[in-house]
């Protein structure tokens, strides 16, 4: 028996091995426990959920600081050209923009050591999805096949009861034609018409 709190023990590089999909992206893990009323599964696939959105998140911030970085070099080279041509107030811009760029760059390399770890975070958190899911697979399977048994059983008696009924059904009709066999012999096919109409009409 899987008790609730018992580890799954597999191996964590079954993921990689059997290139295990993200489990909540995965049409046929949905089909069968995305709605499922598990506490462990609904914890996992909430953390798991959390991160995909988190990765989403970085992704979006970054071309943000990528597209702002562009503008504010393209304002360092206009703003130098300035300067060039001694427009004083073009330099205190210029320091500005420049401070700007190295506060992108710091950022942006924030984001992208996020973006570095975050897959292996996910990796993580949809082996522990995958775990969690194995329990109550085989909780689900366990019960399925309890209930599997007890329909077998019942098939099984309704099978013989109703080879029983067969059996019975075919004494009367072979006793049903032995008497009428016999009593056609005796009075008749006319009379027999008659006495049908007579006891069963």
């Amino acid at each position: 028996m899987l008790s609730k709190d018992k580890d799954i023990d597999i191996d964590y590089n079954i993921i990689l091995k059997n290139n295990i999909p993200l489990l909540v992206n995965n049409p046929d893990w949905k089909d069968l426990f995305g709605d499922s009323n598990d506490k462990e599964i609904n914890i996992e696939k909430e953390k798991l959920l959390e991160l995909l959105r988190e990765e989403k998140n970085y992704n979006r911030k970054l071309k943000k600081l990528q597209r702002e970085k562009r503008d504010a070099m393209v304002n360092i080279v206009n703003l130098s050209y300035r300067v060039n041509k001694d427009d004083n107030t073009a330099l205190e811009n210029l320091d500005d923009s420049k401070n700007k760029i190295i506060e992108i760059n710091d950022e942006i390399k924030d984001i992208t050591f996020k973006l570095e770890s975050i897959p292996k975070d996910i990796r993580e958190e949809n082996y522990e999805l995958l775990k969690a899911t194995i329990k109550v697979a085989y909780k689900e399977l366990r019960e399925r096949e309890s209930k599997m048994d007890f329909i077998n059983d019942e098939i099984e008696e309704l099978r013989n009861r109703l080879k029983s009924l067969i059996e019975e059904k075919n004494d009367y009709e072979e006793t049903i034609h032995k008497i009428y066999t016999y009593l056609h012999g005796m009075i008749g096919k006319n009379e027999i018409e008659k006495l049908d109409k007579e006891f069963f009409e």
